[in-house]
């Protein structure tokens, strides 16, 4: 039931085979045997599968199998502090008690030459599992493959064979790494990576070159070490391991049966501490939407490890249990290929880039979780993975996630290759980003909220998010916008994009945005001690140079003849009035408020009316949330705004305080209101998430299809190259500028000076520092480096200093690395960006 390591002792009782000589008349790279080795405390069923694999294998092998209990203590004493303890039901004196004692004696006849059992005398434990994992090892006296095989780790006879071969083939190699199929349930795995069960760092190391004198210096996590005279130890898997990438692209993912039978977690609940983990393992069987948290289940996990159905991971389990006897079994690889083929592949597959949760909980973030969540009722989210930035997405059950780094904006050329590497490790057909992200060659779909910097001149062309806006908006296949206005508007900026490869889905809205109660409303007053009745203003109130327009409002606000009667309460922004704004109001009537939905719907139902006075909106969610809640709305007749409000909003000159004011005046007559409110709760009526969320769905499949018609290999390499070149320009500009040299202070004749100008402003280029950085890496490997340097005799007379400088010039524009400042202006043009000179 446990994993194995320990050290020999004299009172180890053992059938045991003469000693493993080392045989010098093989070479041991192409005779390269593998020592299996398994500690086991009730190792039924899966003990029953290793041998039908092991006696197929043609190479020379071995099978060393320590039984018995460990006691807790050593790398498994962390298990006291949870209540972990050894009693009688787990053992027979010291052995098995499920009849694996008895059928290791049996197969240990059958292969008298292949396996060796060792065993402590009855009643005795081994102390601790370091040294279970030791005691085969003395007799082992040849250099092999040393392989950890728990008892509830399937392998295949082809990925053992596999394993040998890369070993042979790269005898540099000294240990390999490998993932693994987690199983938490017969047919439930862990779906995600770098979480519990698949820590990269320690997870899960199972195969070693070992040479005789090597020892087991822990278990939890496997270290061999050899040891040195000098009381150093160098753990061999440190040196030179193939690691999970180069393992899982030759199919070298493993099974690992570790909860899914009730005497495992019988077994564990007692052994570990893990409290009544049997009753909550038995709940999560029941589960029937997949994939989820496996925390909620097993709270011992306190990450975010994502399980699933395996059928839905492509994975057919190895072991099944067949339904009527109760028994398990082994399938064969042939038919595991069989089943294989006959899963229903999804497909396509779309990466979701969720980075801007890392960024804003804004109105974005609403749109997005509310996608994920319409997707999940509709079951298009199987299509969906979400790339989680630093754990900052909304964790949705039914949802798949990716885990990778935080976004940075000093980064994006490595982010973008990033992206790219996690769209082919999830095999992804097309790409969507929150917030205008992209890959390299997977095709993406642009999502466009506004066109405020663009059309309000508010662009500044050196900031890295409008950059990569623009880029994004290049990269794309097809377009999704939330607003016809912003539609147009993406057009007009990008003429080169066609009308009809852009689509308009609108945001919905929440249920629970309704009409409150008056019972509901009070009590929300009450609580934030508001006594008059209320103007509301939601968001940011100023925004980018001031297009929300808010202090408009203020300003009319001011006119009001009966201003002290009433209040104004300010939803989200900063948490203090700006100064512009705080000159022309009394703090007495204003209040800043953070709310949650709930309390949000309360504080628009029980206002006068939401005044929304904004220069321009992607849509105007805010517009939609109040006029569902029974409130009133004022706002000003562009972009989106009409297609938003409708007919069911006062609408006002931007600029005009006095017709704002004569609004305020007039919303507060109680037929106006009355009529508003009637007419915005059937505008509201027309907005739904399961619509937006049905017409980007329909967007995101249509783009699979005709890209995969489309050959988008030439513009891939170009974006290639381009992120290439702008994650080693990013990479440089961290770095600090060299110091001009000196030798450029003193004076000299205007030509010259032109010319040593030029030479400083060239090395300074950040392409002749890659050029530095790579000649320094190529010297510190050992490489030849034929680096040529500016060299101008200053020694010499003018004119023979003027020729070197001409030369050095020539000499340092033939560099290749020069070349490639021009390959850079060539894209850069490309894509549509500007140069400099």
């Amino acid at each position: 039931m446990y994993s194995s390591n320990a050290s020999s002792d004299s009172q180890v009782n053992s059938l045991i085979v003469p000693k493993l000589k080392r045989d010098e008349s093989h070479n041991i790279l192409s005779a390269l045997p593998i020592h299996f080795f398994t500690i086991i405390l009730n190792g039924e069923p899966f003990i029953r599968y290793h041998i039908e694999v092991f006696k197929q294998l043609s190479c020379k092998w071995h099978w060393h199998i320590v039984e018995g209990v460990a006691n807790l203590q050593h790398d498994t004493a962390w298990s006291l502090a949870l209540g972990g303890q050894i009693i009688d039901t787990i053992h027979e004196q010291g052995l098995s008690n499920d009849g694996t004692t008895e059928y290791l004696d049996n197969i240990s006849k059958q292969y008298p030459e292949n396996i060796t059992i060792y065993r402590k005398p009855k009643g005795i434990f081994w102390d601790g599992k370091r040294e279970m994992v030791n005691a085969p090892l003395e007799n082992i006296q040849e250099e092999c493959l040393l392989w950890q095989v728990d008892v509830d780790e399937l392998w295949t006879l082809e990925q053992i064979c596999t394993v040998r071969k890369m070993f042979i083939e790269h005898p540099e190699k000294t240990a390999a790494f490998y993932w693994c199929w987690y199983f938490v349930g017969e047919k439930i795995v862990v779906s995600s990576r770098n979480c519990y069960s698949q820590n990269p760092q320690q997870e899960w190391l199972r195969t070693w070159r070992y040479k005789p004198g090597y020892v087991w210096a822990a278990h939890e996590p496997p270290r061999l070490v050899e040891n040195f005279k000098n009381h150093q130890q160098q753990d061999i898997a440190q040196i030179n391991p193939f690691l999970h990438e180069e393992t899982e692209k030759h199919g070298l993912v493993f099974h690992h049966y570790a909860y899914v039978t009730p005497q495992q977690l019988q077994f564990k609940e007692i052994y570990y501490g893990y409290k009544n983990a049997e009753l909550q393992w038995i709940a999560l069987q029941k589960q029937e939407q997949f994939p989820l948290f496996l925390r909620d289940y097993f709270p011992w996990v306190k990450d975010e490890t994502m399980v699933d159905i395996a059928e839905s991971c492509s994975v057919i389990p190895i072991a099944q249990k067949d339904s009527l006897s109760n028994t398990w079994y082994f399938l064969s690889s042939e038919d595991v290929q069989k089943a294989s083929a006959k899963i229903e592949k999804i497909y396509p597959k779309i990466a979701v880039d969720g980075v801007f949760f890392q960024m804003f909980n804004t109105g974005i973030a609403r749109v997005w979780r509310s996608l994920l969540e319409e997707w999940v009722k509709s079951g298009f989210s199987k299509h969906i993975i979400v790339i989680d930035r630093a754990g900052t997405a909304p964790k949705i059950r039914g949802i798949r996630y990716h885990s990778t780094s935080e976004y940075k904006y000093n980064e994006t050329g490595a982010d973008s290759q990033r992206l790219q590497k996690i769209c082919e490790q999830e095999g992804a057909d097309l790409f969507i980003s929150t917030y205008y992200t992209t890959p390299i060659f997977t095709p993406s779909v642009f999502m466009g909220y506004d066109m405020i910097p663009e059309v309000l001149g508010y662009v500044n062309i050196n900031d890295a998010g409008w950059k990569e806006k623009h880029y994004g908006i290049l990269h794309a296949s097809r377009y999704i916008t939330i607003s016809q206005n912003t539609a147009r508007d993406l057009v007009k900026f990008f003429p080169e994009i066609s009308p009809d490869l852009v689509t308009v889905a609108y945001c919905g809205l929440d249920k629970i945005f309704a009409p409150a109660t008056a019972e509901e409303i009070s009590k929300f007053k009450a609580i934030n001690n508001i006594c008059k009745p209320y103007f509301i203003v939601v968001g940011e109130r100023l925004g980018l140079n001031n297009y929300k327009n808010i202090i408009q409002f203020f300003r009319a606000f001011y006119q009001l003849p009966n201003k002290n009667d009433l209040a104004i309460v300010c939803i989200g922004g900063r948490p203090e009035l700006e100064p512009e704004i705080a000159a022309l109001v009394s703090a007495n009537y204003t209040y800043i408020l953070h709310l949650n939905d709930t309390d949000l719907k309360t504080a628009y139902s029980g206002a006068i009316a939401l005044v929304y006075p904004s220069l321009y909106e992607g849509f105007g969610l805010p517009i939609v949330e109040a006029m569902a809640c029974g409130c009133p709305v004022i706002t000003c007749h562009n972009s989106s705004i009409p297609e938003v409000a409708g007919d069911a909003a006062i609408y006002v000159d931007e600029y005009n305080v006095d017709e704002l004011s004569g609004a305020l005046s007039k919303i507060q007559n109680a037929d106006t209101r009355n009529s508003l409110i009637a007419a915005g709760l059937e505008q509201a009526k027309k907005f739904s998430w399961s619509k937006m969320a049905e017409t980007v769905a329909e967007v995101l499949i249509q783009t699979v299809k005709t890209a995969k018609n489309e050959n988008t290999v030439p513009v891939g390499k170009i974006w290639a190259e381009f992120r290439k070149i702008q994650g080693e320009l990013q990479k440089l500009q961290s770095q600090p500028d060299k110091n001009i040299n000196s030798q450029l202070v003193s004076p000299v004749p205007a030509q010259l000076k032109n010319f040593l100008e030029l030479i400083s402003a060239m090395e300074t280029s950040k392409f002749w520092k890659l050029r530095t950085t790579w000649f320094r890496l190529k010297k510190s490997i050992g490489l030849p480096v034929e680096m040529f340097e500016p060299n101008i005799d200053k020694n010499q007379n003018i004119e023979i200093q003027i020729e070197q400088a001409k030369a050095t010039i020539a000499a340092m524009q033939s560099s290749k690395f020069w070349k490639l400042r021009t390959a850079w202006f060539r894209v850069k043009r490309h894509v549509g960006l500007k140069t400099d000179s």
